[in-house]
């Protein structure tokens, strides 16, 4: 009786070690693959949606789930917010208004299709590269228009200008150089002494991001 006791009780014994060992060996496995899945979604390449992988992760992937795990964690009083110093100034409405203009950076252009360039400032200038001479009589999409440059979003602005209204709109643009810049534009129309039409105007400013204290 006893031997048959003791050959019972290695056997469920056994078994328990067994289950152990295999719910072990699952939760590794399982671990891993939230891993390598946490990994690949963080850069957000094709690899995200594969789910073959089942070795454990290198240390180049420990870091950056953990890096993921403490963006997640971090509570928003951690989070540096990256705010924008706006210029919330009326535009100008008459090309007196333009000429008075010495800390914003101004294009006026033509109303007519194509609306060429027929004045810019200084600031401007600064900011997109190029001289006046350089600039007049070119349309703004063959001075900053490239690969990045919301071209749907352009086209409304021009929509709303053909319309008499103000707008605005953030565009991604390039210098004479071919630095990318981030462009926050606000285009109205120009009227003379009877209200009358004359030139579109659009101001031009750099969204640079500021560390929120």
């Amino acid at each position: 009786m006893r031997i048959v006791l003791s050959h019972f009780l290695y056997v469920s014994f056994s078994c328990v070690n067994v289950g152990v060992s295999i719910l072990s060996v699952f939760h590794k496995q399982r671990q891993s693959l939230r891993n390598d899945m946490a990994y690949t979604l963080s850069f957000g390449d094709d690899r995200a949606f594969s789910l073959s992988s089942m070795v454990e992760p290198s240390a180049l992937m420990q870091q950056q789930l953990q890096y993921s795990q403490d963006q997640l964690r971090s509570s928003p009083q951690q989070q540096k917010r990256k705010i924008y110093k706006m210029d919330n100034s009326a535009l100008p409405k008459t090309l007196e208004d333009v000429m008075r203009q010495k800390s914003r950076a101004i294009v006026v252009t033509e109303t007519a299709k194509p609306f060429k360039v027929v004045d810019v400032n200084e600031c401007w200038e600064d900011l997109c590269g190029y001289s006046f001479t350089e600039a007049r009589g070119k349309t703004l999409g063959s001075l900053l228009k490239g690969p990045a440059t919301n071209q749907v979003a352009a086209t409304g602005l021009v929509a709303h200008l053909l319309a008499g209204e103000e707008a605005g709109a953030v565009l991604t643009n390039y210098t004479k150089e071919g630095r990318e810049f981030r462009n926050r534009i606000r285009v109205g129309p120009l009227f003379d002494e009877s209200d009358n039409i004359t030139h579109f105007v659009g101001v031009l400013e750099e969204i640079k991001e500021q560390q929120y204290m």
